[in-house]
C-alpha cells in the first residue's frame, strides 16, 4: 500500500481525532484543518493526493473551499476532493458547485470504507496524471451525444452514462445516487460502453440495482430494456420496467444494497430484477456466452458458484464448451487433423487392395503416371476385381504424407493460437441460475437472516460514538490491561415478526428491547443502536465472563417485549481489533 497525504477539514474532534487515527493506522500522512480557511490554505500550499471537505465547515463552507480551489489551480496538480456531511441533500441540491467533488461519503461515517475510498481515489489521481491530457479543443463531454430522447420527458429520473457515471468521475446526480436515494429510476446508456466499462455500476454502492436502458442498442441481452427502437407510444412498456424495479428495490436489505461483495450484489441484482441469470451464446465473450446482467459471464459463473454452495441460487445446465488451457477462452476452432503431425491439410483420397501380396494404400502411392504400379511388390496392376480393388477411401495429409482411415479432432484457440489435442482439452459446463426461498430470505432480511453474526462485526456497521469509544477501551487495555467486551447483537426472528406483525411493530419492539438491555447493565456500559445490529460495550470483562451474562441479559432485555425477537449475542474482545 503507498502511505497517501491525506487533508481532513472537519470541525468535530471527535471526527477529525477518529479519521486521523483510522488513516495513520493505514500507515497515511494526515494533516488537520478545523475550518474552511484553515482548509483552503492547506491545499493551496502543500500537495496532498486526497482532502475530506465537511460541507458545513466554519468561515468557508466545503462548496466554497472546493470552488476556490479549482478557480485559482492555474494547470496545478490538485487532490482528489471528498465532501462529507449529514446534508447530503443540501449538498447535491448544489447540483453545479457539486460537480467540484469527486466523491460525497455521508454521515454517520462508514468508517470501514474510508480508507478504502482515500485509496481508491487517490490511485484514480496517479492515473489521471499519467494519462495523456485531453484535447483542450473540444469541450468536455462534446463526445457524439445522442439528441435528446423521449425518455427525458417521462417523468423519471435516470442519471445517464457518461454524463453521470464515468470509470474515473460521478456527477452531483449520480453521487446521490449511490447513497441509494429512491428517486432515481434507472441508468440511460448514451454511447456504446463495453463490460468492463459497465464494471463502475458494480463498483459503486447501490446503482447495481438500477435498471439498465441500453439507448445504443449495442448492449443486447445484458441490458434490461434495449431503447434504441422505442418511441413515445412505448412509454407504458418503460414505466413497467422501472416501476418493478423500484417495487423490488424497496424491498432490498441495505445489507445488501450497499454490499460490496460482488456475490452479494449479484444475488441483489437477480433478487430486484425478478429475472432468473439466462446465458445466451455470444461469440463476442471470451466465455462464448453473455448473461443477462452487465457482469462478464466468467464473473458470474465464479460468483454465482459460491451463491449455489451457499444454498441461496440453484442452477440448471444450459451448455458445455471446451477450455483452452492457456488463456482460458472456450472460443476455439475444432479441426480435422493429421495424428502424426497435427497439420489440417488432409485430402481424401480412395485406397486400393493389391490382392497378390496383400498391400493396401491411398491411390496416389499406386499412381505411376497413367498406371498402377504397388508400391510394395512392383507389379503392375491392370484388372479392377481380379489384380485389385477399393474398398473405401482413407485422409492423406498433404504436410508430411500419413495415411488413415479416420482424422483426429483438434482444437486450435481463437484467441490466443494455442494448439489443443482433444484428448487434453478440458471442459466446462455453462448455467442459469435461480434465486432460492433462503435467497429471497437473505435479499428481503440481510446477513442476520443467514445468521452470520461474525461476519456483522464490521466498521462499516459500527456508529461513530462506538468506534471512539472501542478506540478508548483499546488504549486503557493496552495501556492498563483492563479488559472489554463488545457484544454484537443481532435478531433471529426479525422476518418472522415483521411478516406478521409489520416492520413498525419489529421496530419498536427493538427499541423497548434496547433500553431494557441498557437498564440491566452497569453503569459506565455503553448501548448504541446500529443500522443492521446493536452493540452493548461491556467495561472490565472478558468475553468469556460476558458469554455467562448472555442468558440473563437477554431475558431481561426481552422482559416486557410481547414478540420474541430471537435475540443473538456474539462477543468480542480486544484481541479481535488488532
Amino acid at each position: 500500500m503507498i502511505a497517501r497525504k491525506v487533508l481532513v477539514a472537519e470541525d468535530s474532534p471527535i471526527t477529525h481525532d477518529l479519521l486521523k487515527l483510522l488513516l495513520k493506522q493505514r500507515g497515511h500522512q494526515v494533516d488537520i484543518a478545523t475550518d474552511g480557511q484553515q482548509a483552503l490554505e492547506a491545499l493551496q500550499t502543500r500537495d496532498y493526493d486526497v482532502a475530506l471537505l465537511d460541507f458545513h465547515l466554519p468561515k468557508m463552507d466545503g462548496l466554497q473551499v472546493a470552488a476556490a480551489l479549482k478557480k485559482g489551480a492555474n494547470g496545478r496538480k490538485l487532490p482528489r476532493l471528498i465532501a462529507i456531511t449529514a446534508d447530503v441533500e443540501g449538498l447535491l441540491a448544489h447540483e453545479e458547485n457539486c460537480e467540484n467533488f469527486d466523491h460525497v461519503i455521508p454521515k454517520p461515517l462508514d468508517i470501514y470504507q474510508v480508507g478504502k475510498l482515500v485509496e481508491e481515489q487517490a490511485d484514480i489521481r496517479d492515473q489521471q496524471q499519467a494519462a495523456p491530457p485531453e484535447p483542450t479543443a473540444a469541450p468536455r463531454g462534446a463526445v457524439a451525444r445522442p439528441a435528446p430522447s423521449f425518455f427525458e420527458e417521462l417523468g423519471f429520473q435516470f442519471i445517464a452514462w457518461p454524463d453521470d457515471v464515468e470509470a474515473t468521475r460521478l456527477s452531483a446526480r449520480g453521487m446521490q445516487a449511490t447513497l441509494g436515494d429512491p428517486r432515481f429510476d434507472g441508468i440511460l446508456i448514451r454511447r456504446p460502453v463495453t463490460t468492463d466499462e459497465l464494471m463502475t455500476v458494480w463498483r459503486r454502492k447501490a446503482l447495481y440495482v438500477l435498471p439498465v436502458i441500453d439507448l445504443t442498442g449495442t448492449l443486447g441481452p445484458k441490458a434490461d430494456l434495449d431503447g434504441s427502437k422505442l418511441n413515445a407510444h412505448d412509454a407504458d412498456q418503460v414505466a413497467q420496467v422501472v416501476r418493478s424495479f423500484q417495487e423490488q428495490r424497496a424491498r432490498l436489505h441495505r445489507d445488501l444494497l450497499f454490499s460490496e461483495k460482488l456475490s452479494e450484489q449479484l444475488l441483489g441484482r437477480i433478487f430486484v430484477s425478478e429475472h432468473p441469470l439466462m446465458p445466451s451464446l455470444d461469440p463476442n465473450s471470451k466465455t462464448s456466452v453473455s448473461y443477462n446482467t452487465t457482469l462478464s459471464g466468467a464473473l458470474i459463473a465464479r460468483e454465482a458458484q459460491g451463491l449455489c454452495e451457499q444454498g441461496l441460487l440453484q442452477r440448471e445446465f444450459f451448455d458445455r464448451f471446451h477450455v483452452c488451457p492457456s488463456c482460458d477462452s472456450t472460443r476455439l476452432h475444432v479441426r480435422e487433423e493429421c495424428a502424426k503431425c497435427r497439420s489440417a491439410n488432409l485430402v481424401e483420397e480412395p485406397y486400393l487392395h493389391h490382392f497378390t501380396c496383400a498391400y493396401q494404400g491411398p491411390e496416389s502411392e499406386f499412381r505411376r503416371g497413367d498406371e498402377l504400379i504397388c508400391p510394395k511388390c512392383r507389379r503392375a496392376l491392370s484388372h479392377f476385381g481380379f489384380d485389385y480393388d477399393r474398398p473405401g477411401t482413407m485422409l492423406v495429409c498433404q504436410a508430411c504424407g500419413h495415411a488413415a482411415s479416420e482424422p483426429e479432432v483438434g482444437f486450435v484457440c481463437m484467441d490466443c493460437g494455442t494448439h489443443i489435442d482433444s484428448e487434453n482439452c478440458s471442459t466446462r459446463d455453462v448455467f442459469s441460475y435461480r434465486i432460492t426461498d433462503q435467497g429471497i430470505g437473505f435479499a428481503e432480511h440481510g446477513r442476520a437472516f443467514l445468521g452470520e453474526v461474525s461476519d456483522a462485526l464490521r466498521f462499516a456497521d459500527l456508529p461513530i460514538e462506538l468506534v471512539v469509544a472501542l478506540n478508548a477501551a483499546a488504549k486503557q487495555y493496552n495501556e492498563e490491561k483492563i479488559a472489554f467486551t463488545l457484544l454484537n447483537i443481532s435478531y433471529e426472528k426479525e422476518r418472522e415478526v415483521t411478516a406478521e406483525h409489520g416492520a413498525r411493530q419489529f421496530a419498536q419492539a427493538r427499541d423497548l428491547f434496547i433500553e431494557n438491555l441498557r437498564a440491566a447493565l452497569h453503569k459506565g456500559d455503553l448501548v448504541v443502536k446500529g443500522q443492521t445490529y446493536d452493540f452493548a460495550l461491556l467495561q472490565d470483562i472478558t468475553p468469556e465472563q460476558a458469554k455467562t451474562e448472555c442468558d440473563r441479559l437477554r431475558d431481561a432485555a426481552q422482559a416486557n417485549v410481547r414478540c420474541d425477537l430471537g435475540a443473538r449475542f456474539q462477543a468480542f474482545g480486544p484481541e479481535d481489533f488488532s
